[in-house]
């Protein structure tokens, strides 16, 4: 086993025939993270591919194969294993070794997609020349993890790439990662994980016990706004929608590309967002000269009901029923604001940062400004929350916005 950060693992020679160090976990980790940044400020991409080591015994290592096989049939499909390892941890790929636990890891920087294509088209060549086609099993249990700082077109291109490399190959399956995946990778990211999650499900439940009546006042503010606008539209002659439920429910955008309906109490009337576009054209001189990006929030918003629809945004009210998402699981309490599919589409590469994390009720963004603050700011504030987060953080930030909520400032 590797002992420090440039001992050699003399025990990996038959796998990596060169002089390659095998990096111990906490600095191959330090190593991902850094390739991470460095892939959003250069939009580059990198592979990270992870090989289990656990079950037979094998030249010093415990491999494990991890298909159900006759026990004369384990020597061949341990030999295709062999032969698939040293192929992937070869001259002509590898770059960076590291050493997990019960597993080794190597990570192929400035590599796309295409490389997984070059190691199986290798792998099966070595497989044959050792006449062993016949001993291949129905599955590899490799990992291969993915991150990419491109543009949105090359993402696009990248997804239907993993999609079809998942569905027709047998050898390893491909999944983006986060530099939240990464921390995740040690027990202490682990135990923060876990320990976030039942702060979030004590911390929903208490929400919605306390504010359980001015949810329900809420509601029937709501309700009472939109039966005033549909008596107002029929004054002038307009059939208004009969299908205006107090709760308004949103597609966002969660942890890793994932969708999710997001719940809020209905502030503007239906039909609200087929206007969206005309009002974008008056946007710039709406907005008090703040530049919000792919993000639509416009200062006097015509579209916002009467009787109680500003005051709801104002103190944030509106987003009580999103304590309900937290306990589902698909936000938390405290992270950057769930973004719509269509603001993600024009992000950036680095923009994607705040994404890794679950969306939450709250973050700095709301506590420093709202919408006061420029787009790039509240995506570098938020991507500060990502990198620098605790629980401790997050109380202190639960604290400010209650101050924030009160105040209403910054709000749109």
């Amino acid at each position: 086993m590797c002992k420090s950060g440039t001992e050699r693992m003399d025990s990996v020679d038959w796998l990596a025939p060169h002089e390659k160090l095998a990096y111990p976990r906490y600095y191959f980790l330090q190593m991902v993270k850094e390739e991470i940044n460095r892939c959003n400020r250069k939009n580059q991409c990198f592979i990270w591919i992870e090989i289990p080591l656990r079950g037979f015994v094998y030249d010093g290592f415990q491999l494990h194969v991890p298909f159900k096989q006759k026990t004369e049939k384990n020597s061949k499909i341990l030999e295709v294993w062999r032969i698939s390892v040293q192929t992937i941890l070869s001259k002509e790929y590898i770059n960076i070794i590291g050493q997990g636990k019960d597993c080794l890891w190597s990570l192929y920087i400035n590599k796309d997609l295409h490389l997984l294509e070059n190691i199986k088209a290798s792998i099966m060549e070595n497989i044959k020349v050792a006449g062993l086609l016949e001993y291949i099993p129905d599955g590899f249990n490799f990992n291969a993890y993915f991150y990419s700082g491109k543009s949105q077109c090359s993402i696009q291109e990248e997804n239907r790439f993993i999609k079809r490399w998942n569905n027709e190959s047998h050898f390893l399956k491909v999944k983006r990662i986060s530099i939240e995946d990464v921390k995740e990778k040690t027990f202490h990211g682990i135990y923060l994980r876990f320990l976030k999650r039942i702060i979030d499900i004590a911390g929903s439940l208490f929400g919605i016990a306390i504010f359980f009546l001015i949810m329900l006042m809420c509601a029937i503010s709501v309700k009472y706004s939109l039966l005033k606008w549909q008596k107002e539209q029929k004054k002038l002659g307009k059939e208004p929608s009969k299908n205006a439920s107090v709760l308004f429910k949103q597609v966002r955008v969660g942890r890793n590309g994932k969708l999710f309906k997001c719940y809020k109490f209905r502030t503007m009337y239906p039909g609200a967002d087929k206007e969206k576009e005309e009002l974008k054209k008056q946007l710039d001189a709406a907005n008090s000269n703040v530049d919000r990006g792919p993000t639509f929030k416009m200062d006097n918003d015509p579209r916002i009901l009467k009787y109680g629809g500003a005051f709801l945004r104002k103190h944030s009210l509106d987003e009580l029923p999103q304590f309900f998402n937290v306990l589902k699981g698909d936000m938390s309490l405290v992270g950057p604001r769930p973004p719509t599919p269509d603001e993600v589409k024009t992000y950036e590469a680095w923009h994607y940062i705040r994404l890794s994390v679950k969306p939450g009720l709250t973050c700095i963004w709301q506590t420093s400004g709202r919408s006061d603050i420029d787009f790039d700011d509240w995506m570098r504030l938020d991507n500060k929350y990502v990198s620098e987060r605790s629980t401790l953080g997050d109380f202190n930030l639960k604290l400010k916005t209650i101050e924030v909520m009160l105040s209403g400032k910054g709000a749109s």
